[in-house]
């Protein structure tokens, strides 16, 4: 599949999912997984193939279009936002492998992997791959995945393998969606429709076609030469952070109308006459869009590096993790302004901004955009030893 025109393409696939969503909207919420309409919409219109290279099928989209994708959907159903984010991250991460287990992979029209890194599985080396024993959650998509990816612990007679560094060795470990158990897990405060539920595995063999060491990427896979692939293993950061902006959007839409239209009980003026809801309107309106403006601009910067034809550096890493933690951290707050905007309109179950409000602080927490992350970045800037893996990655 070639294009020329990627925003054409984005414009194509939004004009086939949202009015889906829209359609659906609520029924994940319920479910804790996409309704079956909405994920074969996505699933349809190539959306989780955004990052996959042309030469497999894929879109091979842009960083900021794929940012763009994302943000519309999230505006609308952030869990499909987020899976839609989340599993082009996967495929990405699928440049590690060799040649012969992406093609595998992605024989499949509609191969989708999906996965999680914690708690790290256990591979012991056999002849021919490893056998991967574990189980891990917030598997984003779950009950889309064909493929299932891990993050595992070399084991050699029961104790971990160390590699040079002191570090444990480390491998991304693939499995076919059939050698595993999908857990129903996924009971929470928001985020509800993205089903990121566990897998468990037990005793899988992957063969080495299907793993790679969790290193620093030395010869990247042929099959992904094109710019975009060299944003290296921590790439989705802004997928994370453009699912935020995306709710955030919503709520300040949503608090613009019915501002317009509410008269709170027991006074005479509407919401948007009161100072004080201009004042948090205002200031909910200028978090966002101070977010955007960053997190799209270190999109903008870390492109035109990778189209020089090098991979991002060390500080690029730095800039990502700021940019993306800043934008999530406003999400937030952003609804927390709205919240106070609302009144009791915002905590009523039929409200869209209560839904809204419960997502985006959910998603404050993510491992890979939470306030935590400012201080790895911090520690990268002074040159202290960092504990956050992806850096060195």
């Amino acid at each position: 599949m070639t294009t020329t025109n990627p925003a054409r393409v984005v414009d194509d696939m939004l004009e086939r999912v949202l009015p889906v969503l829209r359609a659906h909207l609520g029924e994940g919420e319920r479910l804790r997984r996409l309704p079956e309409a909405t994920a074969e919409a996505l699933l349809a219109s190539g959306a989780l193939l955004a990052w996959v290279p042309r030469e497999l099928g894929g879109h091979e989209l842009p960083p900021a279009e794929l940012a763009r994708l994302v943000e519309e959907i999230s505006k609308v159903d952030s869990g499909a936002g987020f899976i839609v984010g989340n599993c082009n991250t996967n495929a990405y991460m699928m440049v590690a492998l060799p040649e012969e287990g992406v093609r595998e992979i992605f024989a499949e029209r509609r191969a989708v992997v999906v996965g999680g890194g914690f708690p790290p599985a256990q591979a012991v080396p056999v002849s021919g791959g490893y056998r991967v024993t574990g189980q891990a959650g917030f598997a984003s998509g779950a009950h889309l995945a064909t493929w299932v990816f891990a993050f595992a612990m070399i084991v050699e007679n029961g104790e971990p393998r160390f590699g040079p560094d002191g570090m444990p060795s480390m491998l991304i470990a693939v499995m076919r969606r059939s050698e595993c158990e999908l857990l129903d897990t996924w009971h929470t405060l928001g985020l509800r429709s993205s089903g990121s539920h566990d897998f468990k595995y037990t005793d899988v063999f992957v063969p080495s076609g299907r793993s790679a060491p969790l290193a620093p990427l030395v010869n990247p896979n042929p099959l992904f030469r094109g710019p975009v692939y060299r944003a290296r293993l921590w790439a989705g950061h802004p997928a994370f952070a453009v699912t935020g902006l995306g709710v955030a959007r919503a709520a300040i839409d949503t608090a613009i109308d019915l501002a317009q239209r509410k008269t709170p009980n027991f006074m005479m003026q509407r919401l948007g006459d009161s100072q004080s809801v201009q004042r948090l309107l205002g200031r909910a309106e200028a978090k966002w869009r101070a977010a955007r403006a960053y997190i799209y601009e270190t999109v903008d910067k870390l492109w035109r590096h990778q189209l020089t034809g090098d991979f991002v550096t060390h500080e690029h890493a730095i800039d990502m993790q700021l940019a993306s933690s800043f934008a999530i951290e406003s999400a937030r707050e952003v609804t927390e302004l709205v919240h106070e905007i609302a009144g009791s309109t915002g905590f009523r179950e039929e409200s869209q901004l209560e839904r809204l409000f419960r997502d985006a602080h959910t998603m404050s927490q993510h491992a890979f955009t939470s306030a935590a992350r400012y201080e790895s970045a911090a520690k990268a800037m002074l040159g202290r030893e960092n504990d956050w893996a992806f850096f060195r990655l």
